[in-house]
């Protein structure tokens, strides 16, 4: 029994159904717990990018089978992805210890020392965090120009990213650096030790601060219902970094939280509201419209059109049922939501889906007959893109 399942979990990873392979090797390792079958799973749960549970499953292996080269490979690769070079190192030695003959261990040894030095390079003291030479626009020398805030649209959907040294000067603070006091540039200073991230969904904003291997005690954040800060404590106790964020929009900081990884420190930001924020900082940048908000809705104009429109709006939702009763299991899941469209809908609904979809070159799918029965439906490729037409 267990046989079948692991051929039928090699043919799904074979197949890239990495998530089917998973649950079958899972199956396969409640019947016969070998080796060979957590080495697998290490590799299917690397193709979803799931590294943890790959280094869990590939020191299992390890541990059953000391000699099975494949299974340090997949441990070291994941170690790897987590940022964790040192121990990647660590086990790709093991691992060539064992094979040898295996090229690809040396490889990623080489890879795994480049990481490390570059780290070590990084993390040497180039720059002092305070300094006795005035910085630009500090003193009598020439102020820094302010930063202006962008009033362009932010591009919609969610979620939205943004990626900035965390010493960017924003447009609600902004000021020339002659202002700033010593102190306020010493804080400038390391505020850009560390990178952070962050992107958003509609009730969240989450933020990723790329602080590694520290420990719980050393991270301090403080949520108030507009403002984030972000505080990081060396060995001896002093303070290294800080990111303090006045906030686009407001959050519940009783329900907003963090939790101290390996790799970085993961911040979750519970909206007060379900507005699209522009930005992390407060500032002027528009943020993207929210239909969800009827004020903010479009217009609906009056139309003779007696059947009712599809509404595209509630698409999301009724995928996720559909997947709940196993009715997307197989292929693509729009694809075959829209094929079920087709299958229920009308004649002249059938008729404006083929047609809108023929005519725009698959840039336009319509259900509404009365629409693009009377003319040609034109191609509007998405944002960014343009139209050109090839002559034979």
């Amino acid at each position: 029994m267990a046989d079948t399942l692991i051929s039928q979990a090699d043919r799904a990873f074979v197949e890239e159904d990495f998530e089917d392979a998973v649950d079958l090797y899972t199956q396969a390792l409640n019947l016969s717990p070998q080796a060979c079958i957590y080495e697998s799973r290490a590799n299917a749960h690397i193709k979803l990018e799931q590294y943890l549970d790959a280094a869990e499953d590939a020191s299992k292996a390890i541990e059953l089978d000391p000699s099975l080269a494949k299974a340090y490979l997949r441990k070291g690769v994941a170690c790897f992805n987590l940022e964790e070079y040192e121990s990647a190192k660590e086990v790709f030695e093991a691992g060539q210890k064992v094979a040898p003959e295996n090229n690809q261990f040396m490889t990623w040894i080489r890879k795994c020392q480049a990481e490390i030095d570059e780290e070590l390079e990084a993390s040497s003291p180039k720059r002092a965090t305070t300094s006795t030479t005035p910085p630009i626009g500090y003193g009598n020398l020439p102020a820094a120009a302010p930063v202006v805030a962008s009033t362009k649209p932010q591009p919609t959907g969610a979620p939205s990213s943004s990626t900035a040294p965390a010493a960017t000067v924003t447009a609600a603070t902004a000021e020339p650096l002659g202002n700033l006091t010593p102190a306020a540039l010493a804080s400038l200073a390391f505020e850009g030790k560390y990178r952070h991230q962050w992107y958003q969904l509609q009730s969240k904003v989450s933020v990723d601060v790329y602080a590694k291997n520290l420990k719980a005690e050393q991270i301090s954040c403080v949520f108030e219902s507009n403002r984030l800060t972000v505080t990081t404590r060396d060995a001896s106790g002093e303070e290294d970094y800080k990111l303090d964020v006045e906030l686009y929009g407001k959050i519940l900081p009783d329900k907003s939280k963090y939790e101290v990884l390996k790799t970085k420190v993961e911040i979750t930001l519970v909206k007060a509201d379900t507005v699209q924020w522009g930005s992390l900082e407060k500032s002027n940048v528009l943020a993207a419209p929210n239909y969800s908000d009827p004020a903010q809705a479009p217009v609906q104009y009056p139309s003779s059109y007696t059947k009712a429109p599809k509404d595209w709006e509630k698409v999301d939702s009724e995928l996720a049922e559909m997947e709940k009763k196993g009715d997307l299991d197989d292929g693509d899941p729009l694809n075959n939501f829209f094929k079920k469209i087709f299958g229920q809908g009308d004649e002249d609904q059938r008729r404006a889906m083929m047609k809108s979809f023929q005519e725009s070159n698959g840039t336009v799918l319509s259900t509404n007959w009365k629409d693009v029965g009377s003319k040609k439906t034109e191609c509007t490729p998405p944002s960014g893109m343009d139209v050109k037409k090839w002559e034979s």
